[in-house]
């Protein structure tokens, strides 16, 4: 039996084993109460509890006035709406049939350029598995 075993059994013993039966030796027993404490503390006082807040009152609703029921036209004339403008309307200038479009270059995928293949480095560096794992 080597020391590593003996350290290893005196540990379980003296730190695992014992206090488990000393738990259960004193299962049906209170727990004591520590040296310094009063035996009677007084009751905390009871947190005041906040007053619920009371909820407004809904407004009557408007009632319809005696008479008959307005006509749509009627209705209408009591609202009066905004000033209307004509809308204007604007075309974006066209090419003519002459001249030729100038298409905007593909974006590539991989681009071959420096500062690309420093970047594209860079992110390499920085997404690779780390050297522990």
């Amino acid at each position: 039996m080597s020391l590593d075993d003996l350290l290893g059994l005196l540990f379980l013993l003296f730190f695992i084993v014992i206090p488990a039966l000393q738990g259960l030796s004193r299962r049906g027993q209170p727990p004591p109460t520590p040296p310094g404490f009063p035996e009677d503390l007084p009751q905390p006082e009871p947190l005041p509890r906040p007053k619920p807040k009371a909820r407004p009152k809904p407004k009557p609703r408007p009632t319809p006035p005696p008479a008959s029921l307005p006509t749509e036209a009627a209705s209408l004339e009591r609202y009066p709406s905004p000033e209307r403008t004509p809308l204007e309307v604007s075309f974006r200038e066209t090419l003519s049939p002459e001249e030729p479009r100038k298409k905007a270059p593909k974006k590539r995928l991989v681009a071959t350029d420096g500062e690309s293949i420093l970047k594209g480095v860079i992110w390499h560096e920085i997404l690779k598995k780390p050297k522990g794992w």
